[in-house]
C-alpha cells in the first residue's frame, strides 16, 4: 500500500505535466482561479459574472451574461508546429433566440471558446498585415493575428463556419446547434492544428491561449453556460 501511495506521489506531476493548462483553481469551492488563468472583459462592454462553483465533486466555471460579453483567458506560449489537441466540457442553460451566425446585429453566443494563434506577419495577407500593425500599435500588442472560435449556436448545424463579422481573422466553427440539449453536459476535442490549417492556411507559429466565454451583449439577451475539464494535450510524436 504505501508503495502504490509513493507512486501516485511520483506519477501524479507527470500527468498534470500532459495538460498545458493549469486546473481553474487549487482552493476550495467558489474560489478565485488559480494563475495564470484572468478574466477578459472587452472594452466598453458590460462583463459578465464569473464564478468557480463545485459539481459533482470538480470545479466548473460558470458564466452569467445579461447582455455582457467575457470570458476566463489561459495566457500560453506553446509551439504551434506540434499537434496540440484540446478538450473540454460545457452545457448552456438557456438558448439565444434573436442571435444570429456571423452577423454583427446578432453576434451572440450562449457558450464560446476562443483559441488565440499568432502566424509571422510576412505569412499573412497585405491589408491583413496592415489591420493588424496599427491595431497592435493602438489597442494592444499581443494582439493575436487570428483565432479559432468554437461557438454554441442558436440556428446553425454543427460543422457550419464563417469568418466573423468583425474581422477577417476570426474563424468562427459551430460544434453546438439548434439540437443540442439545454442543461446537458456534452464534451468536445478538437485538433487544433488541423482546425487552424483549414482555417488559415498554415499552422500557426505559437499558441497564444485559450479562452472560455459567453456574449449575449448585440441581442441583450441572457446567456448561463458552464465549462468543465479544459484540456490541452500534445500528440505523441
Amino acid at each position: 500500500m504505501r508503495f502504490l501511495w509513493l507512486a501516485w506521489l511520483l506519477l501524479a506531476p507527470l500527468a498534470q505535466a500532459e495538460n498545458a493548462l493549469t486546473p481553474w483553481t487549487a482552493g476550495p469551492p467558489a474560489g478565485d482561479w488559480s494563475a495564470p488563468w484572468r478574466v477578459a472583459n472587452i472594452p466598453k462592454l458590460k462583463a459578465p459574472e464569473r464564478r468557480l462553483l463545485e459539481q459533482d465533486g470538480r470545479q466548473v466555471l460558470h458564466i452569467d451574461a445579461a447582455a455582457a460579453a467575457g470570458g476566463l483567458l489561459h495566457p500560453l506560449d506553446l509551439s504551434g508546429a506540434r499537434a496540440w489537441s484540446l478538450s473540454w466540457q460545457w452545457r448552456t442553460e438557456r438558448r439565444l433566440e434573436k442571435a444570429r451566425f456571423a452577423t454583427r446585429a446578432g453576434d451572440d453566443y450562449a457558450a464560446r471558446v476562443y483559441v488565440l494563434l499568432d502566424y509571422p506577419l510576412a505569412s499573412l495577407p497585405f491589408l491583413t498585415r496592415q489591420k493588424l500593425r496599427l491595431a497592435r500599435t493602438f489597442y494592444d500588442p499581443e494582439l493575436p493575428a487570428a483565432t479559432l472560435s468554437y461557438v454554441w449556436d442558436n440556428r446553425q448545424a454543427p460543422g457550419s463556419h464563417a469568418r466573423s463579422a468583425y474581422t477577417e481573422t476570426v474563424e468562427m466553427r459551430v460544434l453546438r446547434g439548434p439540437e443540442a440539449p439545454l442543461g446537458q453536459w456534452l464534451a468536445e476535442t478538437r485538433d487544433l492544428r488541423s482546425d487552424a490549417i483549414a482555417a488559415f492556411g498554415s499552422a500557426p507559429s505559437r499558441i497564444l491561449g485559450v479562452v472560455f466565454a459567453a456574449d449575449s451583449d448585440n441581442t441583450g439577451e441572457h446567456a448561463e453556460s458552464y465549462f468543465a475539464a479544459p484540456r490541452l494535450r500534445a500528440a505523441k510524436p
